[in-house]
């Protein structure tokens, strides 16, 4: 797949199966809502360390000469900015071209698997910061810490727990952030004011919650409270707000424990009640179609990352009527007073291969102010350091989206709590065991949390001791 090697007959036919799959899935066009697959656990090295605090193992040095084209095997969701950074980054160094390939999230990391098996890997790829550890571990990533401590490159590496469990991995460092991922709570103004109901604040309590959500909602007009998201990964935010969580340790987990008091009570109403009891979430069936969704009016308040900001109120649909004034608040108080939120890092990663010092260049510059400005104007994501947060994307959302609490999400940041990371795949963990002993029964209201979740750790617990036994 890479342009610029010298192959064997044997290598070619291998780049040219690899590359056909991912032009296959550039073609396929994009979805933002689909989960990624990411590749199956593999054992890792011998006494990998699950807290990464040993010194990273040095980056063998690797030149290249002349000129060089690298791949970039990008997110397609985002192929707008990726086309703009690769233009203006190939202008200011004509010597290294960028040949970029956009793919959805579907199936991205079994594209990249494939292209690595086959011999081919791409130079830079796209990651999410819960989704590379397998690669890390199988050897097949560059450490970057040379190249960070050479160029004196450190911005990118706040000082945020969400960022060092993202890009850390055995004591070495993979991923370079080129945004923070965070989720709070969106609320559309117009039911609120429409009802009579205060906008919520910071000091709601998720009891207000429940009780603001129920008095927004009107089952016999289709009018809901609440649009729940119905899936693990979303709901981690409202499990957890009592201070227990689904693993005995978020970080290379050995113990499945979703059947824990507060978490089996949480589940119950965010993945069952709201639903059936509760009604104050409209059903599956009710949102096919996008009929019944925030954005139409229909629903009042959802969880939710920035990316959803244009489908309620960007510019265009501002200047054509259509748009969901709407603001953010940090999710209601639980009874853990650190409040954690769900949050995390993205960006890319470097495959193990012939141009790593241009790759870490462009890579770089994506990841440093100037190509962040560039992402952030075109994307509206969230940048890779809190002052460019504050400096450049408070702003920003507040011009085009109408985003009046944009400080909310710098707290949240600063809470910011990982789903869980592991080499067993978070989408393994959900299709095997989490979702159809749990969040499928409970939404459909055919079983209750307390008879799902031991459920959930019978058909969880095999899988990661499994990958522990062989480890060993």
């Amino acid at each position: 797949m890479i342009t610029g090697r010298v192959t064997s007959r044997r290598q070619l036919l291998k780049s040219g199966a690899a590359l056909a799959g991912l032009t296959v899935l550039a073609m396929a066009g994009c979805s933002g809502q689909s989960q990624p697959s990411a590749p199956a656990a593999t054992a890792a090295p011998a006494g990998a360390s699950a807290a990464a605090t040993s010194a990273p193992a040095a980056q063998p040095a690797q030149q290249s000469a002349g000129s060089v084209t690298i791949q970039y095997f990008a997110w397609g969701d985002d192929a707008k900015a990726w086309t703009q950074l690769v233009k203006d980054f190939q202008a200011k160094t004509p010597a290294i071209t960028v040949s970029m390939t956009p793919a959805p999230t579907n199936d991205f990391y079994t594209k990249l698997q494939t292209a690595i098996a086959g011999g081919s890997p791409p130079d830079v790829s796209g990651a999410q910061g819960w989704a590379w550890q397998a690669f890390a571990g199988k050897g097949a990533l560059a450490t970057i810490d040379s190249y960070i401590k050479r160029d004196n490159f450190n911005a990118p590496w706040p000082n945020l727990d969400l960022v060092k469990m993202h890009t850390v991995w055995n004591g070495a460092r993979y991923l370079i952030p080129l945004q923070i991922g965070v989720m709070l709570m969106l609320y559309a103004k117009k039911p609120f004011q429409d009802a009579g109901i205060p906008f919520p604040t910071a000091d709601w309590t998720f009891d207000d919650f429940l009780t603001i959500a129920q008095k927004l909602t009107d089952t016999s007009k289709k009018k809901y409270g609440l649009q729940a998201n119905g899936s693990w990964f979303r709901d981690i935010q409202w499990l957890r707000k009592d201070g227990e969580q689904e693993f005995d340790a978020l970080v290379n987990p050995k113990k499945s424990q979703f059947n824990q008091p507060t978490i089996v009570k949480n589940a119950q109403i965010v993945a069952g009640d709201v639903y059936n009891k509760l009604k104050i979430s409209p059903s599956a069936a009710d949102m096919q179609g996008g009929a019944v969704a925030i954005e139409n009016g229909n629903c009042a308040m959802k969880y939710e990352g920035p990316w959803y900001f244009p489908t309620l109120n960007d510019p265009k649909l501002q200047q054509e009527g259509k748009g969901v004034a709407f603001d953010a608040v940090l999710c209601p108080k639980g009874s853990d007073p650190a409040r954690k939120h769900r949050a995390w890092s993205e960006g890319v990663m470097l495959p193990k291969g012939n141009h790593l010092d241009q790759s870490w260049e462009f890579s770089k510059y994506m990841a440093d102010t100037e190509g962040q400005t560039t992402y952030v104007n075109i994307m509206g994501r969230v940048p890779n350091t809190l002052d460019l947060v504050q400096s450049l994307w408070l702003p920003s959302i507040k011009k085009n989206f109408g985003v009046e609490n944009g400080n909310a999400y710098i707290e949240a940041i600063k809470r910011g709590m990982p789903d869980v990371i592991s080499e067993i795949s978070r989408d393994q963990m959900w299709a095997q065991a989490v979702k159809p002993n749990g969040w499928d029964p409970l939404i459909a209201g055919s079983t209750t949390a307390a008879e799902a979740m031991p459920k959930v750790d019978a058909a969880l617990q095999p899988i990661l001791d499994n990958y522990w036994a062989n480890k060993k």
